[in-house]
């Protein structure tokens, strides 16, 4: 969406000039500081980026109080109606996007498009049902802590391969037949988990199964954060922020980086963003996964998520000053080659601090956290790339760096607590 919306702005600034039409799918790129099509590029920069982060606000201002409910619930009514709705939500974004670009209709209509979809959840409702998901179906020692990593690597790649299908398929057809496509998908998704996907029902400690209250299903998200010893609050409220911070970057980075590739001085086509995209994302998840593997054997959670944020902090400051391709290169998936880990560790760490009846709750406030950031990052990057793109494109990126290393010092004082409450799990069982 965020190339049509770019291709949109850059058609209205531009009006009848006719270096425009020579544009069919893709904006102009003028590398040419003089020329006047340079500075109506770079207005038409800004109003891409304000319409970008305007949809953004507008899916997950709704999404967050949807997956407070629908990812509480699912532990009272099983997961399937998890997956089901922000499908829903997504097959309706999708087959509006179609409309809209088939008819050229006001760019406002995606408001009700991204509006949908966040009021079913998202994309974070789905991410919630997939962690949900496997939480149920893993214990809750360092295997849980790879399938996670797995599972957001599957993820990754999977939208990566679709973001490459996607380039060549937008270079070609244009963009309305790959949001059709992708509406096709999604129905032949829901069909699929309505058939297929088995649907446990979980029970109290006492064994008896949960009461199919809402109310309930809230209260079991507040008791996580408010209940239990300081020492184990501190770990949640801890885990909580680092899942923020880390989302943060990972909310705010895909809008920016289209409009840092599609202008000078890369001036990329969607086709050679999608390969990258591809390149960087099957390099990291692969070769990721298995350094993953190995830190395992010595590190724990906490330490993996110190790491991981280093590393993405390091690719972003190589982004902020690039300025030829082996650079974006050297820094994804070179530098930040295990960056993607603070997110997927940080979900580890809460889900082991949570019984099995609770894994619903704890990631419900999760996905509400990941709303909540693409309203922020939204709203922050967005305008910080607005405000320094005329004088220095790579600006945002050092604002990514330093976000990164704020999510390193949670990490580390986290880490210090689990170590303590290992410790004083060690004596009670010493006592006893």
């Amino acid at each position: 969406m965020s190339q049509y919306i770019y291709h949109r702005a850059a058609d209205s600034v531009f009006g009848n000039d006719t270096r425009i039409k020579n544009f069919t799918v893709l904006a102009p790129c003028f590398q040419n500081t003089s020329d006047e099509g340079y500075h109506l590029q770079e207005k038409a920069q800004k109003l891409a980026s304000t319409k970008l982060w305007q949809y953004s606000s507008a899916s997950a201002g709704f999404a967050v109080f949807s997956n407070i409910i629908i990812g509480s619930y699912s532990d009272i009514i099983g997961r399937k109606f998890l997956f089901l709705c922000p499908m829903a939500g997504h097959l309706l974004r999708n087959a509006m996007t179609a409309v809209i670009i088939y008819w050229r209709l006001d760019l406002n209509y995606f408001f009700l498009a991204t509006g949908m979809d966040g009021l079913l959840g998202g994309g974070w409702g789905f991410m919630l049902a997939t962690m949900a998901y496997t939480a149920d179906h893993t214990p809750p020692e360092q295997s849980r802590s790879l399938n996670i990593v797995i599972l957001e690597c599957v993820i990754g790649l999977s939208e990566s391969l679709a973001s490459t299908a996607t380039g060549y398929f937008i270079q070609n057809t244009g963009f309305f037949y790959p949001s059709l496509t992708s509406a096709a998908v999604t129905l032949l998704d829901m069909v699929l988990v309505i058939f297929f996907l088995e649907s446990p029902k979980h029970e109290d400690s006492d064994g008896k199964e949960n009461s199919k209250s809402l109310l309930q299903g809230l209260r079991n998200i507040t008791d996580i954060y408010f209940g239990g010893t300081v020492l184990k609050r501190a770990i949640f409220w801890l885990g909580l922020f680092a899942f923020f911070f880390a989302s943060l970057c990972d909310s705010g980075g895909s809008n920016i980086d289209t409009l840092f590739f599609m202008n000078l001085p890369f001036c990329w086509s969607p086709e050679k963003m999608g390969v990258y995209d591809t390149i960087s994302t099957v390099v990291r998840k692969t070769f990721g996964v298995a350094i993953v593997r190995v830190l395992q054997c010595c590190s724990s959670d906490a330490v993996m998520g110190i790491l991981g944020s280093l590393s993405n902090a390091g690719g972003e400051m190589l982004f902020a000053f690039a300025s030829t391709e082996w650079m974006l290169y050297l820094g994804f998936p070179g530098v930040a080659i295990i960056g993607f880990l603070p997110t997927p560790m940080a979900r580890s760490v809460l889900s082991k601090q949570v019984p099995s009846n609770r894994q619903g709750a704890i990631f419900a406030s999760l996905a509400v956290v990941q709303a909540l950031c693409s309203v922020a990052a939204a709203v922050v990057y967005n305008n910080i790339y607005q405000m320094t793109v005329i004088y220095w494109r790579g600006a945002v990126y050092v604002s990514y760096a330093v976000t990164n290393g704020i999510t390193a010092i949670i990490f580390i004082v986290m880490a210090i607590l689990i170590r303590k409450q290992r410790e004083s799990k060690t004596v009670q069982i010493h006592v006893n």
